[in-house]
């Protein structure tokens, strides 16, 4: 298995893989929870042996959602939430081959 299926395995293993969308699924959705974003791009660095991983950001790229705005979020209101870049499969495919994070473009 190659690089680019690991990857992928490794984000639909997660649940975080859209099948309409594939390797434009975008990770850092506003909707995710930031712990477990947290969580699941600290798996990624481990199991990639991403060598920068300090490098990475939490703050730049997750949103931190106050627990009643998550609440008014799951019951299908829009929540006005600070623009943050995407990070998508696409990208972690590229820096799973890099064995580096950079920014996304």
């Amino acid at each position: 298995m190659d690089v680019q299926e690991k990857t992928i395995m490794f984000f639909k293993k997660c649940g975080v893989y859209d099948d309409k969308l594939k390797n434009k699924t975008i990770i850092n959705d506003v909707n995710e929870d930031f712990m477990d974003l947290e969580s699941l791009f600290e798996s990624f660095f481990k199991e990639f042996d991403i060598e920068n991983s300090y490098a990475f950001d939490v703050t730049r790229y997750f949103h931190q959602i106050p627990f009643f705005n998550k609440i008014l979020i799951a019951f299908g209101f829009k929540i006005k939430a600070e623009n943050k870049p995407s990070i998508t499969i696409s990208h972690m495919i590229k820096v799973a081959k890099r064995k580096e994070w950079f920014d996304p473009e």
